[in-house]
């Protein structure tokens, strides 16, 4: 029966053109945009170059002090509370503070220049695994010391010291201070996101970026755990257990503190204040976007889906009068129905294959408020899955109305004219 099905696709497919075209269109289209999407999301969340380890670690980036007066302030991470406290986490194998990469404009030989400067700690490299091309990172006596060194991109070596091989010891003026370099790193991926950077400098070397007692600053927290949930667990009940005894010695204050977070809990947080964010009403809104985002070309598909069964109202008609039951041809319209969507899915597939070789450098794809990433291919099984339930769900909402209102046609009206 399923060949009967297929060969009456076939041969509807070929003769409804114009129909077959649009429907692989807004499929393809929808299911390309799926892909891009989530081949991005999955090589940030999953860690590319230096964050080959990410899924053991679990992050931070914001805490809030809500004040008995009413109001409150969100922001990241001070220093005194990162080295006092969060830092001395002791079920975390390592721990790191730094700032997320941010722009660094200066002028070099009369022309603007735009790259990434990162404020790190010693552990810092120990962290992410980091490939040195040359020298080394700086230590933590050059940390505790307010060392003038960095580490800098192999990109940032090349715009300021062209083709010169040897750059250690050689100095960058940053702002209004000279940094000595002491290590040359291969560029990261821009979906690395907590690592992308150029410029890597000790972040005591500007003592008054400290906040007070606030625990509001510019870092980010990092630890690093053995992996599994319970050690992510453990880390994390720890880190709140000390942001609650901070809270208990303030009475004036309340404090919240963001996750830690795995990276991907991280992205569906996004600049939500952690004292409202929930993590499962988070996965319900984005599992209702996706939905939406399938419901809307499923409903256009579901109009042609309509106009395809008033043109072939005869041939179902007569089907009908000859004892076709209404389940056989919702079955077979369902069946159509599907393998039209598979078809335009894997389409959709090889087209956002396509888009990334081709565009990838010039799209972008926001992250956050601030971020921006180019399009990123990372196939992996589970996003290949994704995208063919995809392809399922989408058939289904789209061809199930029209497969209802076929099997209840009345085959004399259709062949006396009339409408289904």
């Amino acid at each position: 029966m399923l060949l009967n099905y297929f060969k009456i696709f076939l041969k509807v497919a070929s003769q409804k053109k114009l129909f077959t075209f649009l429907s692989l269109f807004g499929i393809s289209l929808t299911i390309m945009f799926i892909m891009i999407f989530s081949m991005t999301i999955s090589k940030i969340s999953s860690g590319s170059g230096p964050e080959s380890e990410l899924n053991k670690i679990i992050l931070s980036d914001r805490v809030k002090t809500k004040f008995s007066q009413g109001f409150g302030m969100l922001s990241s991470c001070n220093r005194s509370l990162c080295e006092d406290y969060l830092k001395k986490n002791s079920k975390a194998k390592i721990t790191s503070m730094f700032t997320m990469p941010a722009d660094w404009e200066f002028i070099l030989n009369s022309e603007y220049e735009k790259k990434r400067e990162s404020q790190t700690d010693a552990e810092y490299w120990e962290l992410f695994d980091f490939r040195f091309l040359q020298g080394r990172p700086y230590t933590r006596s050059e940390v505790t010391n307010r060392a003038n060194v960095a580490v800098i991109s192999r990109s940032l070596k090349e715009l300021l010291f062209g083709e010169e091989k040897d750059v250690l010891g050689k100095t960058i003026h940053y702002t209004t201070i000279d940094l000595v370099v002491t290590g040359v790193v291969e560029d990261c991926p821009p979906t690395a996101l907590n690592t992308a950077a150029d410029l890597y400098y000790p972040y005591t070397i500007f003592p008054g970026i400290n906040n007070g007692n606030n625990f509001l600053g510019p870092f980010t927290v990092a630890f690093k755990t053995g992996g599994s949930s319970g050690d992510i667990k453990a880390v994390r009940d720890e880190v709140q257990e000390t942001i609650a005894r901070l809270d208990a010695a303030d009475t004036t204050c309340k404090v919240f503190f963001a996750g830690p977070y795995t990276q991907i809990e991280k992205l569906m947080s996004g600049n939500i204040d952690p004292e409202e964010f929930s993590k499962g009403r988070s996965i319900l809104k984005y599992l209702l976007l996706g939905l939406a985002f399938l419901l809307l070309p499923a409903i256009n598909l579901m109009s042609l889906n309509f106009a395809r069964i008033h043109e072939r109202g005869e041939e179902i008609a007569v089907r009908k009068s000859f004892g076709a039951s209404g389940a056989i041809l919702r079955k077979q319209f369902l069946f159509e129905n599907l393998l039209m969507t598979l078809a335009g899915g894997l389409m959709g597939i090889i087209l956002s294959y396509v888009v990334v070789a081709l565009l990838g450098r010039t799209f972008t794809l926001g992250i956050s408020m601030f971020v921006r990433v180019p399009l990123s291919f990372s196939f992996n099984l589970p996003v290949f899955v994704a995208a063919l339930a995809s392809c399922f769900i989408f058939g289904l909402l789209s061809g199930w109305l029209p497969a209802v209102r076929l099997a209840r046609m009345k085959p004399s009206v259709i062949l006396k004219g009339g409408e289904l």
